[in-house]
């Protein structure tokens, strides 16, 4: 279906640390520029890849002071990178490190980088609180004069979350039974040394400033019930159906993706592990801004006349069960291809490095399985759904 080219986008690494729970999990003592100091050094000692070949670092973050550019260039430069390597840092909200991916692409295909590194990073822990992502400095007649649709950007994630519920009569039970799934599946990946073969072991400090690794996400919850979760209270409405246990986790942790062409990675003896084919994004209505995937899959698959039968394993980003689960319906998606391995719901969603973290289950999994194609995709803050698609090669 796709014959391979010299000038086919390919990935000589995806790897991700461990996704942790913020505040308390094994990551939160770090700050982002160690996770991405150490995903980079990580990545680039796995895979062999030679860092002075590597012209560009493009970082995905959604937090961070000053858009993170200070902190990821000082990384990137105290993980041994040349001064010829240079750092630019993207904000798509949650496809932010995905959105990595398309834009260091892009410059390869045009001939400005031969290689590039695509990066996420977030601390949550440091990042996230006390504003929790929605800006504090908005002028409010500016803001009070704006349209609805304006005004939704700045919604909290979690109403919209109960929006897409109510409008798309999206119950509780079955965001519950999801998420029972999503950490029963990403469980089953840990214990069987899956998600090892995707993760690199971080050199981490507790409390006390004592050294740890750190090499397994901490969120999943392996006893997970719906007994259980069906307890718990609604946390964005109060006679909502959002809860702490039907939405993703606020999470730390980072992710690389090496990137070049396959002319490139064979002048220098790099085998590829996957194909980088192409990706889309698509707008909706900022409010509803859960049902992005909807929209952006579409837009995918028709861009290279493939449909959902031709796709081995789809890796949705679990923001909230209610998405997630009009996403799946709305697309007649089957169950057993989207998130095999668990989704953010257990594992963690560090809003700038989860574009490669799907990205790193993704090709996991397709070499798991066997399978040949695969889509990564996510709904974004402010309405967007962006996708992704890959070739695996390994």
């Amino acid at each position: 279906m796709f014959k391979k080219a010299a000038k086919d986008i390919v990935v000589l690494s995806a790897l991700r640390t461990a996704v942790t729970k913020s505040v308390k999990g094994g990551l939160a003592q770090l700050y982002p520029e160690e996770l991405l100091y150490q995903v980079l050094r990580g990545s680039i000692s796995k895979s062999n890849v030679d860092p002075n070949l590597v012209d560009d670092v493009l970082v995905g973050t959604v937090l961070q002071t000053l858009g993170g550019q200070k902190a990821s260039s000082l990384a990137v430069k105290k993980a041994g990178f040349p001064i010829k390597t240079t750092v630019n840092t993207i904000n798509r909200q949650c496809a932010s490190s995905a959105q990595a991916i398309t834009y260091s692409a892009g410059s390869i295909l045009s001939g400005e980088n031969k290689f590039t590194i695509a990066a996420g990073v977030e601390s949550m822990t440091h990042d996230y609180f006390p504003h929790r992502g929605i800006p504090q400095r908005i002028y409010q007649p500016f803001f009070e004069d704006a349209s609805e649709e304006a005004k939704n950007v700045l919604t909290p994630m979690g109403i919209t979350s109960e929006s897409v519920a109510e409008k798309f009569g999206i119950g509780r039970q079955s965001q519950d039974e999801f998420a029972v799934q999503s950490h029963l599946k990403a469980a089953k990946a840990t214990e069987s040394g899956h998600f090892a073969k995707e993760i690199i072991p971080i050199e981490a400090r507790n409390e006390a400033g004592e050294a740890k690794l750190v090499e397994k996400d901490d969120g999943i919850r392996p006893g997970s019930t719906y007994e259980k979760l069906s307890t718990l209270k609604p946390v964005f409405k109060e006679n909502g159906v959002t809860t702490a246990g039907n939405s993703s986790q606020i999470s730390d942790g980072a992710s690389a993706v090496i990137l070049t062409t396959r002319e490139n990675a064979e002048k220098h003896g790099y085998k590829p592990i996957a194909r980088f084919v192409g990706s889309s994004v698509a707008g909706v209505p900022s409010g509803l801004m859960g049902i992005g995937p909807s929209e952006g899959i579409p837009l995918l698959l028709e861009r290279f006349g493939l449909t959902n039968m031709d796709i081995g394993i789809f890796e949705l980003n679990e923001a909230f069960a209610s998405q997630s689960i009009y996403c799946i319906e709305k697309l007649g998606l089957d169950y057993d291809k989207v998130n095999p391995y668990g989704g953010a719901i257990a594992i963690g969603h560090p809003l700038g490095a989860t574009g490669g973290r799907v990205v790193s289950t993704l090709l996991n999994g397709l070499k798991a399985q066997n399978k040949e194609l695969g889509v990564v995709s996510m709904c974004t803050s402010t309405g967007q759904g962006y996708a992704g698609l890959f070739i695996n090669e390994d």
